[in-house]
């Protein structure tokens, strides 16, 4: 995920390719729901205007691309059985808008949002309400974010004004992947009691509606937190920050690895000793897979993701993509006092409110004092290892997993690259023998992973069949077919329905994957994978003989193919995914292959405080429930003989404000204040210390 892959398509990307065309005309379907008790008079004042025109639903709202009246709209006419509708496809837009001008400003008591689905493949992940009064131009304020809960189809979600003046109301709404179908059915706006404005304004025009769907919402105070919302132990001030300091430490004064129960490493005693090599390996013992630590001890991954306190995707962007300032932040850290919170690089100009508050906590020495915090936590909680992504600079004695990044200049196809490319090896190899050196004697190393979430599928080969022969994958992909059809050109394009002279001048004919029998797709990938690990593992071999080579975290239904997977399984030493589920029965899909199994991606979040959860099967309603979904989730994972360990995502919260990518995912085990989420952690704590026996006894 770090990378900016996002889950958006990831568990249900699949959906609708071969649906699409029955869903595009059913009209919606809803059943009438009792609103919230809004007695004011409701409005049907002034336009509206859409981001995206609907390409679905009712007129005048299908394919507008202007000013609708609020009068004759389908989203304002009182009816739930009408609705404006955005098809989802694999370019959709991930996000549809809607403005509203009432033309004057009005004391609301409520808005309510009405988004009924016809069928399963439409819905949303979330939607934000925003408004903002003539006297507020600049910006607006939120009136009310929703998650989705669950799989109804039919949501109506209030949300109560108190009296708050509002000329434009914004309504954001985003898709849980590009192929879901977004319906917006009504959206009902009471008056409430108070001063409204003047006469009416003049009528915005749809480039200043533009104009307003481009303006941002006031979104966290000077600590980075969500104003919308109180809560226990909500940062007020410096000092408080520094009484929870002192007061933690005190706490974790005493806090070590227990010696009697684990070696250095974490390996558990109880389980015997074993073959020491002087580095982590992976060893099947009375049917189960372990990794065993350098002393000989059976050890489960109990890992922690982007530990580092600098880690880029902790920060937020300071700038829209215009260049001009984000007006999100009530206040920003002094760029003086607080220079290490803000950075400019190739993850863009950002600050990082969580810099800042370790800097406001710890004072003087801050970074060497908040690496004595991190590590005593993680040990507290049971946590024993950082498992992927960065970690503190200079924690040194604490087992991790290092990530290998493919490099940029690569040749690209879509969110791969192109592994037959000859000059691939080496393009490689240059970018990793430093780095594989550098660490190849470390113990604490446990091993590799390479790239990240980008395996390759049937998409991939439909777009490398319509290359050329500058194309390597290209080349591949014919010189395989040839072999397996006894290099007889009449037979393949007979097969292929092509009409080449010879097999060179099919590597410059585009060919229909429609034509391919989906065996041949299937041993073309199957070569694409074993090229692909093949290439890395003996890199790693050439420079680092010492450590393991741990797979590509693939995400198992997303940019990937059992096909890619299965032909992996034969050249790595454990084989990894990122996976954001609540169902351990993942595991089932790679049982066949008894090779050790990680999950170094996965986490579960809620939607308070301003953040979102990363998905809806990770979505819980409380931050204990967040801890009690981890329970489940892990010890699942564990009793399987093949499962040898699993990386939380991540150490900290993102920005409430979101990173580049727009991610804003509630998936630390400690805020961006600083603050550990401690009913959930010492849940995870309990659950830590007996995973090795859950593993050991299966469940």
């Amino acid at each position: 995920m770090r990378s900016g892959k996002v889950w958006n398509a990831r568990n249900a990307g699949w959906i609708g390719k071969l649906l699409l065309a029955l869903v595009l005309l059913l009209p919606a379907v809803s059943v009438q729901r009792e609103y919230a008790k809004a007695e004011g008079e409701l409005l049907k004042t002034g336009n509206y205007y859409y981001s995206i025109a609907p390409n679905a639903g009712g007129l005048p709202d299908k394919g507008a691309t202007g000013l609708i009246s609020s009068e004759n709209g389908v989203i304002l006419d009182g009816l739930t059985t009408t609705y404006a509708g955005w098809m989802g496809s694999a370019t959709a837009v991930g996000t549809v808008q809607v403005v509203i001008d009432l033309l004057k400003d009005y004391p609301l008591e409520a808005i309510n949002i009405v988004m009924n689905a016809p069928n399963q493949y439409w819905g949303f992940k979330e939607f934000t309400v925003k408004y903002r009064s003539e006297a507020t131009p600049d910006y607006y304020y939120i009136a009310g974010k929703h998650v989705r809960v669950g799989t109804a189809l039919n949501n109506t979600v209030n949300l109560p004004m108190a009296g708050k003046t509002a000329r434009f109301i914004v309504i954001d709404m985003k898709r849980a992947h590009s192929y879901q179908h977004i319906p917006l059915s009504e959206v009902q706006i009471y008056k409430g009691t108070g001063d409204e404005g003047q006469n009416p304004a003049p009528t915005y025009t749809a480039e200043q509606m533009q104009a307003e769907l481009k303006k941002d919402a006031m979104m966290v105070d000077k600590y980075g937190q969500w104003i919308y919302e109180t809560w226990d132990g909500k940062v007020t001030s410096d000092e408080q920050l520094r009484q929870e300091y002192a007061q933690e430490a005190a706490k974790l004064s005493k806090v070590k690895l227990n010696r009697e129960k684990y070696d250095q490493y974490g390996g558990i005693k109880s389980g015997g000793q074993y073959e020491g090599t002087g580095y982590f390996r992976l060893e099947q013992i009375d049917g189960k897979w372990w990794f065993i630590t350098p002393d000989g001890y059976k050890f489960f991954l109990k890992g922690v993701d982007a530990a580092s306190l600098w880690e880029w995707g902790y920060g937020t962007p300071l700038k829209k993509a215009d260049g001009t300032p984000r007006l999100v932040f009530e206040e920003l850290p002094d760029p003086g006092a607080y220079a290490p919170a803000y950075a400019n690089d190739a993850n863009g100009e950002r600050v990082s409110f969580l810099v800042a508050n370790v800097m406001k906590k710890y004072g003087a020495g801050f970074e060497a004092k908040w690496e004595d915090i991190t590590k005593k936590r993680l040990i507290d909680w049971g946590f024993n290892a950082f498992s992927k992504w960065t970690k503190p600079n200079f924690i040194n004695d604490f087992p991790y997993i290092e990530v290998l990044q493919d490099p940029m200049t690569l040749k690209r196809i879509q969110w791969t690259y192109d592994v037959f490319d000859p000059e691939a090896p080496s393009i490689i190899e240059d970018a990793l023998k430093a780095r594989l050196n550098e660490i190849k004697n470390d113990r604490w190393l446990i091993g590799y992973t390479y790239d990240n979430e980008a395996g390759w599928n049937a998409d991939i080969v439909k777009t490398v069949l319509t290359y050329d022969s500058e194309s390597a994958a290209k080349n591949a992909f014919v010189d395989h077919i040839a072999a397996k059809y006894n290099n007889d050109i009449a037979a393949v394009n007979q097969l292929l329905g092509t009409s080449a002279e010879s097999f060179d001048a099919l590597k410059d004919t585009s060919i229909n994957i429609a034509n391919v029998p989906a065996a041949e797709v299937s041993d073309y990938i199957k070569l694409a994978s074993r090229t692909f690990f093949s290439t890395i593992k003996g890199i790693i071999e050439k420079y680092d003989p010492n450590h393991l080579f741990l797979g590509s975290s693939i995400v198992p239904t997303w940019r990937t193919s059992l096909d890619w997977d299965s032909a992996a399984m034969e050249i790595v030493d454990a084989f990894s995914v990122d996976n954001y589920t609540n169902d351990p029965n993942w595991i089932a899909r790679y049982e066949s292959f008894n090779k050790p199994l990680l999950n170094l991606e996965f986490s579960f979040g809620t939607s308070q405080r301003g953040l979102s959860p990363v998905n809806a099967s990770t979505n819980v309603p409380s931050i204990e429930e967040r801890g009690l979904a981890f329970e489940d989730f892990v010890e699942g994972q564990a009793s399987h003989p093949l499962f040898v360990g699993s990386g939380w995502f991540t150490y900290y919260d993102q920005a409430v404000t979101g990173r580049r990518d727009n991610e804003n995912f509630n998936i630390g085990l400690v805020n961006q204040q600083d603050q550990p989420y401690t009913e959930m952690v010492q849940i995870m704590k309990s659950v830590n210390a007996g995973l090795e026996a859950v593993h050991e006894n299966g469940g």
